[in-house]
This record gives structure tokens, C-alpha cells and sequence, in this order.
């Protein structure tokens, strides 16, 4: 029967993916059981920089200047074999591949014992996607050194981290997936925000935080997303959404206004009661924030007078008006004009409006 203490220690391993840092509670966990003066939980890729891996270390800290002494002497001659580890076997410092051999250990003597690290296990956990971390516990030189039952207690949290670290894999891949995404939806003015099935907010994702905060056609009130417009019961027709499954599309304001297209999801029963049930897309015509004349023109095939000509003509100026900025008469202006909506495949201003603001030219 698993004692308590050890019994934590795995839960925490199992909490440790949704953690911020991943496993820093499991890191403070070992370090008290072994009765370690340090610990921490490396992520390396292989072929790179080992001083560019993410750390995750106890609070119990070495001081700021040992990791300096690492960058500018060790980085490059660590004599640790990370990737020669084979994972699932825990290791003292001198078992590992090629330390006895060494003739001098600075990186032992100027670098362990300087911090006190005398005594020192580490073993090595790879996912079968190929994400690997190292779990490194150590002891102060006036202590004991590790010993048989030590190694034991790593060895089942070394293969418990196997799958925690597939799951932590793929919810990293998850979120870089989900924030390539928002980004590319962020650009082209489109917002997110989730509602669950009573038509609670979820999330909202920064490009609707700021359609919110900044067109005035919506406003949040606690857990809840009302329309300004009085006509307009959002709630209402929220809760009619997700209980027909049909989307519904809403326009608010004026003709420059929000438009809201409301988008039920169909409930799952391995879903808690805060699950997502409706994707509440929000769009309006926004200026972009950048320059992107230079990606307009390569896209296009345009010159750099039509390309910033396009830029300004989707950004909603008159011609006479995009004409004066550029420092060009309205009549060149009428003719680059002309091709620039040849070379869009557009016949007026506002198609060319939605052919540029949802082109890849913008989605830097």
C-alpha cells in the first residue's frame, strides 16, 4: 500500500502538465522527500544550446551567479551525456557515460561543489513523440549520500512521467495550434468568444476583448455578454441557439458595426457542465496596425505607389484622399487604381476592402 506522501508525489505528477511552470509542484514534492538541497526538471531538444533548455527548479534555488558560471564555462563542455541517458534509469554522477574517464572534473569541482551538490541523482524521461526531460534531486556534501531506496522511489515516477509528458506534449502542441489560429483570426478581425450552455462566458480571446472594449456594441456584466442596443435580448438569443443547434447570424450598430455569428456545439457527455456549447464569433472592419504595403505589392504583383495606394483605399480612404496622402495627383491615383483591381481580381473599392483585409498579406 502506497504511503501518502508518495502517493501525492504521483498525483502530482499526473497535475503536473496544467501546471504553470509544467511539474513544479512535483519538483518541490521530490526534493522534500529525498531530502535534497536543490531539484529541478529540464526540457532539452537535442542538437541545441544545453544552456537554452527549460528549467523548472524548486524554490529552494541556487544562487543567480552559479547559473551565470554555467553559460560562460559549462554550456559548451557540460560533461553530463543527456541524450546517451537511457531514459527510465536513474543515475549517480559518477555512473554516468564518460565521467570517470575525465582526468580533471572542473564541472564538478567548480560548478556542484560550489553550490553544495555533492551528492546527485538524475534520470532521463522520453515521450514517444520525442519530448525529453531530465529530473535532477541533490544533496548537500554534510548529508548522506543517495542510496538503494532512493533510486527505487525514482524509478516508478521516472515511468509515470512517461505518459503525464505525452499529455503535456500534445496540449503544447494543442495550444501552439490555437494560438497560430487567434493570431491569424486576430489580423484578419475576427474574435472568439465561448459560452457554455447557460450562456456563461468561457473565454474570450484578446482580439473580442478588444471589440468589446472598443466598437461599444457589446459589453460584459459579470459571467455574461450583453448587447448595448436594448433591442437586441443576446442572452435570449444565445439560449435559443443552443437549444435549436442552428447558427444564427446578428449585426450590431450601424452600417460599420459588430457582426456577430453565433455557432451552437453539440454537447458531449464527457463534458462538464462549464463546457463550451457555443462559439460566438465577432468581425467589423478594423485598420490594420502595420504597414503591409511590401506584402500587398509581392502578393499582387503591384509597385510600391500601388501597393500603398491598395493599403489605403482598404483602409477605407477616398481616392482623392488616399491620392493626397501618397503625394500623387487623384488622376495617377484613378489609373494605378485602375490596375491595382485588375491585379486583385476586384471591381470596387469595398471588394477590394475584403480581398485585401483577408488576404495571407496581413497575417505577419
Amino acid at each position: 500500500m502506497l504511503d501518502e506522501d508518495f502517493e501525492a508525489l504521483l498525483l502530482s505528477v499526473q497535475s503536473g502538465p496544467l501546471e504553470d511552470p509544467p511539474w513544479a509542484g512535483f519538483v518541490a514534492r521530490l526534493r522534500a522527500r529525498l531530502g535534497g538541497n536543490f531539484a529541478n526538471l529540464i526540457f532539452r531538444r537535442a542538437g541545441s544550446d544545453p544552456a537554452s533548455g527549460i528549467e523548472v527548479h524548486d524554490a529552494l534555488a541556487p544562487p543567480g551567479w552559479l547559473w551565470d558560471r554555467y553559460r560562460d564555462r559549462f554550456a559548451e563542455r557540460d560533461p553530463i551525456p543527456y541524450f546517451a541517458m537511457r531514459p527510465g534509469r536513474v543515475y549517480a554522477y559518477e555512473e554516468l557515460d564518460g565521467i570517470s574517464a575525465l582526468p580533471r572534473d572542473d564541472f564538478r569541482e567548480d560548478f556542484l561543489r560550489a553550490a553544495d551538490f555533492e551528492h546527485f541523482l538524475i534520470f532521463r524521461v522520453a515521450e514517444p513523440g520525442g519530448c525529453n526531460i531530465w529530473v535532477t534531486v541533490t544533496r548537500a556534501a554534510a548529508e548522506p549520500a543517495f542510496d538503494a531506496a532512493d533510486r527505487e522511489l525514482c524509478a516508478p515516477i521516472s515511468r509515470a512521467l512517461v505518459p503525464a509528458l505525452a499529455c503535456y506534449a500534445a496540449l503544447l502542441a494543442r495550444a501552439t495550434e490555437t494560438q497560430i489560429y487567434r493570431r491569424a483570426a486576430d489580423l484578419l478581425s475576427f474574435g472568439v468568444v465561448t459560452l457554455d450552455a447557460e450562456g456563461r462566458i468561457t473565454g474570450i480571446d484578446a482580439a473580442a476583448r478588444r471589440w468589446i472594449d472598443g466598437a461599444g456594441g457589446l459589453v460584459v456584466r459579470g459571467d455574461r455578454l450583453l448587447a448595448s442596443e436594448r433591442r437586441i435580448d443576446l442572452p435570449a438569443r444565445v439560449a435559443a441557439a443552443v437549444a435549436s443547434g442552428e447558427a444564427e447570424a446578428i449585426h450590431l450598430g450601424d452600417a460599420d458595426g459588430i457582426d456577430l455569428l453565433l455557432v451552437p456545439l453539440a454537447a458531449r457527455a464527457d463534458a462538464g457542465p462549464r463546457a463550451v456549447r457555443l462559439m460566438l464569433y465577432l468581425s467589423g472592419r478594423r485598420a490594420p496596425q502595420r504597414d503591409y504595403s511590401a506584402h500587398v505589392a509581392a502578393l499582387f504583383g503591384l509597385s510600391d505607389t500601388q501597393a500603398r495606394l491598395a493599403m489605403l483605399l482598404a483602409n477605407g480612404f477616398t481616392l482623392a484622399e488616399a491620392a493626397a496622402e501618397i503625394g500623387i495627383t487623384e488622376q495617377t491615383a484613378r489609373t494605378y487604381s485602375k490596375d491595382i483591381y485588375a491585379r486583385t481580381g476586384t471591381a470596387r473599392q469595398g471588394e477590394l476592402i475584403q480581398r485585401i483585409l483577408t488576404s495571407v498579406a496581413v497575417l505577419d
